[in-house]
């Protein structure tokens, strides 16, 4: 495989944390995918690296969660998946779910009356960024939404805040062992899996993702997460050859 940044690995938890640090890239990523009309985002949670001990298998299996809110109101959940897992997505709908019911909690703790819960509610959305397949066409970038069985129209409703009815809920997906250069069609949206599978962008790249590009440039962070990206490699080499063996 063609790298565009020799040893690079941006699906691993602590590149892409460092890259979603960022909120301008992490706006953009979200305007392309769910094409939103963003104009900046506060990451609410997955800003910090972590060294993991890697004591359990799964921690393989999940890279990163990351919580942006938008400068309406927004939450988008972004998370990132490496090896399959036949539940992912209905453990995605979980997320977002449970960020719900979190938001809910949150306004009950500020007092508001059960039966307004539903007034103070803001949208939630997610975008999950897989390695393996989860669809069988060979559409790169899916992004679903609730929609009448019969008629196609989508469920949209009046949120607080909002001029405009807006989406009840989104779920975006990219997937990466899909990318196709010679099938682009909407190349806004797949520059991101050529970006996060390490792939030579095909279209001359925009300043934010020479941001990003110089984010995963290794040489620019500090000595401890160097550290940790090579203990993290080593381990995760280790499985993955260990998959292979026992496939």
């Amino acid at each position: 495989m063609v790298e565009r940044i020799k040893d690079a690995r941006p699906m691993m938890d602590l590149m892409a944390k460092k890259v979603f640090s960022n909120p301008e890239i992490t706006a953009q990523f979200i305007r392309d995918i769910l094409d939103l009309p963003v104009h900046h985002v506060k990451i609410l949670d997955g800003t910090q690296i972590h060294n993991h001990q890697f004591e359990d298998i799964k921690t393989y299996v999940t890279s990163i969660d990351v919580l942006a809110e938008l400068n309406d109101g927004t939450q988008v959940i972004i998370e990132i998946q490496v090896a399959y897992q036949f539940d992912f997505i209905k453990r995605l709908w979980l997320y977002l779910c449970n960020q719900v019911t979190k938001n809910a909690d949150e306004h009950k703790k500020d007092g508001v009356e059960t039966h307004k819960l539903a007034e103070e509610l803001l949208p939630v959305y997610t975008i999950a960024i897989t390695q393996k397949r989860y669809f069988k066409d060979d559409k790169m970038v899916h992004v679903y939404c609730f929609k009448e069985k019969n008629t196609n129209d989508e469920l949209k409703v009046y949120f607080k805040g909002f001029e405009e009815k807006q989406d009840l809920a989104l779920m975006a997906f990219l997937e990466l062992d899909k990318y196709n250069p010679t099938k682009i069609k909407q190349y806004r949206k797949v520059r991101w899996i050529e970006f996060f599978g390490n792939k030579p962008y095909t279209q001359n790249p925009e300043a934010i993702l020479e941001t990003a590009d110089m984010i995963m440039n290794r040489m620019n962070w500090t000595k401890e997460e160097q550290v940790m990206f090579d203990d993290r490699t080593r381990k995760l080499d280790g499985y993955y050859a260990h998959l292979e063996y026992v496939a």
